[in-house]
């Protein structure tokens, strides 16, 4: 957005330890996790932020449809009355999330941004599923006085088998008294639609719910968040689950310019809040809060990410228990990649596929651990379920598993790498850039330079310099073919 980007505001994102497996009570469930939404809101209200941003399924386990029954609360449609639920109580008894919702955004004065679940009677009407109801994966919005002022229906469901998908496109803006906004959840990033609108000239900025899959190494929550903040030159808020058993870390506020305002990746179940000012137009980067947690304490986080495993490839772990508490990701198929090894501490080679190519120049200290230039020009097949265009080239520290080359990607490097420079030509402007260091940190913007220049393609670079060299896991960028997506079926 142009007009309202002259006004400042503060950011939460929190980043949610959630309470509950499948079979604990689901009065307790919710009793537990919303008490944490609360401490979270107050350690933001304390920080000064307008808005805070609570991830995907952090109230609930997104189970089948009989699981999820008894969380879903019907939910007033705000185009049509008002609701506060918090001024409401006798009537909004038997609806406890959004209740509680209301009165935090109330009680501290904050824009609340939650999901939940939405059940809606279709008795009689087309496609109504056998039980009588539609079940919507639901973002609200509540403004400062615990007014409800959006309900946003997830439009792109990743499984979810027990969510339907709404019948008609969703308007997902808002506005307060700091900007206009529009909020998504969790797959819909990864389709065209959120960066249509993040153009629109009146949207300041996304806010985003999430329980993301951890999917290296170039679909990792935190950089992928940076890339498309820079790539759509769209300021984006992100809470997430923090659920390391199942795939999901990392929290943050990434600004259309400058990347990361402040950040959290760290599997370790602690609750944080991530708070940040999101400056006006021009103005520099002013302070950021990392606070950690407990019922019991509240404390300055630091030494954040210290615990990032080198391994979480659910490949080479398999013990999955998904309430153990360790931390596993999805590695990145890259079997139809063109790939090339790095041999040398440093040189220069080049690659191709299907008739995109991407060079790499590279200086390293040595190159005892294996790194390679993966390239990949087509569609991508997510858990041969979801398929969507892609345009990808990396350089990655990734290790064989059975003879099959850069199968899997560690999380830690000890590689120094002093300087990368990597360049490709994409077919379209949506490119998400990255450059990662060990234990899944973000290298700092100051550390490296994003370029597209458009003549007869979008000419790409990626340029990381540094004097005394960091240990690189990742650098790369991904370009989304939007235009040759085939249809989105769930």
């Amino acid at each position: 957005g142009t007009d309202a980007a002259s006004r400042p505001f503060t950011a939460a994102a929190y980043d949610h330890a959630r309470f509950g497996r499948l079979d604990d009570p689901p009065v307790r469930v919710l009793e537990v996790n919303l008490k944490k939404y609360i401490q979270a809101a107050e350690i933001a209200s304390s920080k000064g932020a307008d808005i805070i941003v609570y991830p995907e399924y952090g109230l609930f386990y997104p189970g089948d449809r009989s699981q999820l029954k008894s969380f879903l609360e019907d939910i007033p449609d705000p185009k049509k009355f008002q609701a506060n639920p918090c001024d409401e109580k006798d009537y909004y008894l038997k609806k406890p999330i959004l209740y509680t919702l209301s009165c935090i955004a109330r009680n501290n004065s904050i824009v609340v941004v939650a999901n939940t679940g939405d059940i809606k009677n279709c008795t009689g009407e087309s496609e109504c599923p056998e039980d009588g109801v539609f079940h919507y994966n639901t973002n609200v919005v509540f403004d400062r006085n615990g007014t409800l002022i959006l309900r946003y229906y997830k439009e792109h469901l990743f499984f979810e088998l027990g969510m339907d998908l709404p019948k008609e496109q969703q308007d997902p803006t808002f506005t307060t008294d700091f900007g206009t906004f529009a909020t998504y959840i969790c797959f819909d990033i990864i389709f065209e639609r959120m960066s249509q609108v993040a153009k629109w000239p009146q949207v300041d900025g996304i806010m985003f719910s999430t329980m993301w899959f951890e999917n290296p190494p170039q679909y990792v929550s935190v950089p992928l968040w940076q890339g498309w903040a820079l790539g759509n030159n769209a300021t984006i808020v992100v809470s997430n689950v923090q659920s390391p058993s199942l795939y999901a870390v990392g929290s943050g506020i990434f600004h259309k310019k400058f990347g990361s305002l402040g950040y959290t990746y760290s599997p370790d179940s602690v609750s944080k809040v991530v708070v940040a000012e999101v400056p006006a137009e021009g103005e520099p980067i002013s302070n950021t809060s990392l606070i950690a947690f407990t019922d019991t304490k509240i404390w300055d986080w630091v030494d954040d990410g210290e615990d990032v495993p080198k391994i979480c490839s659910n490949l080479i772990i398999n013990d999955t228990d998904h309430f153990s508490g360790k931390f596993y990701c999805f590695d990145e198929k890259t079997s139809n990649y063109t790939l090339t090894k790095l041999v040398d501490p440093s040189g220069q080679i080049e690659a191709c596929n299907n008739g995109m190519c991407c060079s790499l120049n590279y200086t390293a200290e040595s190159m005892e651990e294996e790194f390679y230039l993966g390239v990949y020009n087509g569609t991508l097949n997510s858990f041969n379920r979801y398929h969507w265009c892609e345009e990808s080239c990396f350089v990655a520290r990734c290790d064989s598993i059975d003879g099959q080359p850069c199968s899997t990607f560690p999380r830690r490097a000890s590689t120094i790498f002093k300087h990368v420079d990597l360049k490709s030509n994409f077919s379209t402007e949506f490119i998400y850039p990255s450059v990662v260091s060990s234990r899944s940190r973000l290298v700092p913007k100051n550390e490296w330079e994003f370029d597209v220049t458009h003549r007869s393609a979008y000419e790409s670079s990626i340029h990381f310099h540094s004097t005394t060299g960091k240990n690189l896991l990742s650098v790369g960028f991904k370009a989304r073919c939007y235009n040759r997506d085939p249809p989105y079926v769930r």
